[in-house]
């Protein structure tokens, strides 16, 4: 696990969100057309079965988009959460992302309805924000948890009072997007740069660091 760390790490942020946020504008004939959830999707789908080929020492987590939830399941998570368009669009395209960026999770709805890895999840966010004096207010009234890494720090939070905002919490810090879908073509992003790296050097040049060959 340390190579994922270490090649994340090396990672930049504002270049690559900004990367995203402009693919979410695709031009046809010359005129700006936003991209659909699903575009989104589709193509985060696409590129994560790639970076998948290329991880062939299995250094990130894969397994891309669950299948789709039943309409019962979803309705059952809309008695409870007033989820906003953009994320019960992309549950009905898929119950859950495994490894959306090489690491983190993107909850299936049996795991938003009280699972286990969303109370872990909320631990860490609870205590990433008392350890800045409270100064994000990350609140479980406010917030839901959709999604987090299993061991490394990385939590998505779907804001309910300002829906369809998404925040995401890493070591770097807390990162804001519009919509679920911004998130997603970020990640996505990453995931480009992580097939590039992989194609030139499948142990990203930091095995010796490492320890593995």
């Amino acid at each position: 696990m340390r190579i994922m760390f270490a090649w994340y790490a090396r990672k930049g942020g504002s270049s690559i969100r900004r990367a995203a946020v402009a693919r979410l504008t695709a031009t046809d004939n010359g005129a700006g057309m936003e991209l659909t959830v699903r575009d989104v999707m589709g193509w985060a789908a696409a590129v994560d079965r790639d970076v998948e080929l290329a991880d062939v020492h299995a250094i990130f987590r894969h397994g891309g988009p669950n299948p789709v939830a039943g309409p019962s399941k979803l309705d059952a998570l809309r008695q409870r959460v007033n989820l906003p368009p953009s994320h019960a669009e992309f549950l009905t395209y898929c119950d859950g992302w495994i490894g959306l960026d090489g690491q983190t999770d993107l909850f299936p709805i049996r795991e938003l309805l009280d699972g286990p890895a969303t109370e872990e999840a909320w631990v860490i966010a609870e205590a990433y924000d008392e350890g800045s004096g409270w100064q994000f207010g990350l609140s479980r009234d406010r917030y839901l948890v959709i999604g987090a890494a299993e061991s490394s720090l990385s939590v998505v939070l779907l804001d309910l009072v300002s829906p369809p905002r998404v925040c995401w919490l890493t070591q770097a810090g807390v990162e804001e997007f519009p919509a679920l879908e911004a998130l997603i073509a970020t990640a996505t992003e990453y995931n480009l740069e992580t097939l590039a790296a992989l194609r030139a050097d499948p142990w990203l040049g930091i095995s010796d660091d490492a320890g593995t060959h």
